[in-house]
């Protein structure tokens, strides 16, 4: 339909303004003239936006550069990267550490916000008054806009596209706005969404309107897509520095996600979140909950302690015993099944090689180490027509003399730990060509090291029947 555009347009022109119907919503929108200050929580400035930047010029005021526009050390100054109180200027203790983080993730924009925030505002740097000042308000604002979102469908497409929360951040001072931008339909979300910077500064113009939205709208519109990805990270990194900073040391928790961030996001959006921003603290599910613990703080030389795999050659005899017609085997038991927990999660199986590379592996074997576990080189055949079915292998002369699986687990023992078909298939062939298999089993909440002894030969000699569980494959 040709006229849906501006029909489309029209309805959400609508909408956006039936934001505005409280009494004092309307006096605030009267008050507002060309050039608007509002509220916000993101650190994007004027010359400023995408994180990127900020090393740039950070690494050009370093070096002694500089540029004729005004904002060229008053922007970085206003956050406490810059002293301009000093000629030449130079970098603040947070400046420099920041530029620090320059070569490694530069191209990051996640991590490096991360990094930005932590360093502002949880490292304890002593900032000026004045760049105190505006921290605190930024981090206020977070807040007090947070504070008035509530858990709802519509939650997830303030994650999905960020521009929404630049209009949330620019509404939240306006009374009830909020509550009613939650209530609005998917489609009109979306429809705001897809406006682009053009398409919202455009909105509610003409008469009709309450005075000063279309001020408001072009507020919006000049950040609505520049930089409106900061919104998320700014919010996402806030939240995962506030869960680790009440995480202690070497220790696991149940992931509880505080309140007002509870308003916008969950457990689940943290856990596919957290591996994007840091490695500061490892999320993961156990079956059960969600579960986070600071990074594992796994010594230099990590003592293993040696585990033997348990055949179970006894019969699966239940609890008592009763005729086959008994009432009671009817019934439904009294308390809930003990549940196993068994960790399946790629970013924590990952991370668990890395400890067993980097403090076990490498110092072992030096460049003879091959890692293949969570690599391309997982799925590519060896030689001898199979996959590795290990993590890594060690190369001798002309083959691999050695294999290496890791798994991760959590708790004490006993452990349950699931195999796959290609890594069993290796197992049995390093068994009958006197090759060694080694499983290493990493516990993710403790940073405890586990290697089971003659895993080769005892897996080699096991029956099916003397397994945990299995996996069978159903076809037509």
């Amino acid at each position: 339909m040709p006229n849906s555009p501006i029909i489309n347009r029209v309805v959400l022109s609508q909408q956006f303004a039936s934001f505005f119907s409280d009494r004092k919503a309307k006096s605030a929108l009267r008050r507002l003239g060309a050039h608007i200050q509002l509220p916000t929580f993101n650190l994007t400035t004027t010359s400023l936006r995408h994180i990127k930047m900020w090393f740039d010029r950070i690494d050009d005021i370093n070096r002694g550069h500089t540029r004729p526009h005004g904002n060229y050390f008053s922007d970085p100054a206003a956050v406490g990267l810059v002293n301009s109180n000093v000629r030449p200027r130079i970098l603040t203790i947070a400046g420099r550490e920041f530029l620090a983080f320059r070569p490694t993730i530069c191209n990051n924009p996640l991590r490096a916000e991360y990094e930005l925030l932590k360093i502002l505002y949880f490292k304890g740097i002593q900032h000026s008054p004045n760049v105190q000042d505006f921290l605190d308000k930024k981090g206020e604002h977070l807040i007090y806009m947070l504070n008035q979102f509530s858990p709802s469908p519509a939650r997830e497409l303030f994650l999905t596209y960020p521009c929404l929360l630049v209009i949330a951040e620019l509404i939240a001072s306006f009374p009830g706005a909020i509550p009613r931008l939650l209530q609005l339909p998917e489609d009109i979300l979306i429809g705001f969404a897809s406006l682009g910077e053009g398409g919202f500064s455009g909105l509610c113009s003409g008469p009709g309107y309450p005075n000063g939205l279309s001020h408001l709208c072009r507020k919006i519109g000049s950040d609505y897509t520049r930089a409106e990805e900061r919104r998320l990270y700014y919010l996402v990194s806030k939240m995962l520095l506030t869960i680790a900073a009440s995480v202690p040391r070497n220790s696991t928790l149940r992931l509880v996600i505080p309140a007002p961030f509870c308003n916008l996001l969950t457990e689940v959006d943290i856990y596919n979140f957290y591996s994007q921003y840091t490695s500061d603290i490892s999320i993961w599910f156990d079956g059960q909950q969600f579960n986070v613990s600071s990074s594992m703080a796994i010594p230099a030389i990590p003592p293993v302690q040696p585990v033997n795999l348990q055949p179970l050659n006894g019969i699966p005899g239940g609890r008592g015993a009763a005729p086959p017609e008994d009432q009671r085997r009817r019934r439904r038991p009294s308390r809930p099944p003990t549940r196993v927990t068994i960790i399946i999660d790629q970013v924590l199986s990952e991370r668990a090689e890395d400890i067993v590379e980097e403090r076990i592996l490498v110092p072992q074997y030096g460049q003879r180490i091959v890692r293949v576990g969570h690599r391309n080189g997982e799925a590519m055949a060896l030689p001898d027509g199979m996959v590795p079915g290990a993590d890594f292998y060690v190369m001798g002369p002309q083959d691999p003399s050695e294999f290496i699986e890791v798994k991760s687990i959590i708790g004490t023992p006993p452990f349950d730990v699931t195999f796959t078909r290609a890594e069993y298939l290796r197992v049995i062939s390093c068994f009958n060509n006197e090759i060694p298999y080694r499983l290493i089993l990493v516990d993710c909440g403790a940073g405890r090291l586990y290697e089971v002894q003659n895993f080769a030969p005892s897996l080699a000699a096991m029956q099916l029947a003397q397994t945990a569980q299995f996996v069978i494959r159903i076809t037509i």
